[in-house]
């Protein structure tokens, strides 16, 4: 994914600061989907965002967790980070169900 194709979100809310680091994420995803124009673009969205983390993950497992920039070293990124983030996009992006086909 390109930092073109990405879509700025904006920072976690204050109550986020102590919850760990999926919570705060997925915040911020939930209150930024209200803010597309319509299902079509959360789906959209949504499908972007399952894609950088599952390159981010491959990534991760790869290098053995040296590809992730850590805020603390002693709290670093860790594989579940990545599976619950990934979980909690593939949760969203099902509840949109599939795309709707156009009559013809």
């Amino acid at each position: 994914m390109t930092a073109k194709e990405q879509t700025p979100i904006g920072t976690a809310p204050a109550a986020c600061r102590s919850a760990d680091r999926t919570s705060c994420f997925i915040a911020r995803i939930d209150a930024h989907l209200p803010r597309l124009a319509d299902d079509r673009e959360r789906r959209a969205f949504l499908a972007r965002q399952l894609e950088g983390w599952e390159c981010r993950y491959a990534r991760f497992i790869a290098t053995q967790g040296t590809s992730e920039f850590a805020a603390s070293t002693r709290d670093p990124p860790h594989a579940a980070d990545f599976l619950l983030t990934i979980t909690a996009l593939a949760a969203r992006a099902a509840a949109f169900g599939p795309p709707r086909r156009r009559a013809q």
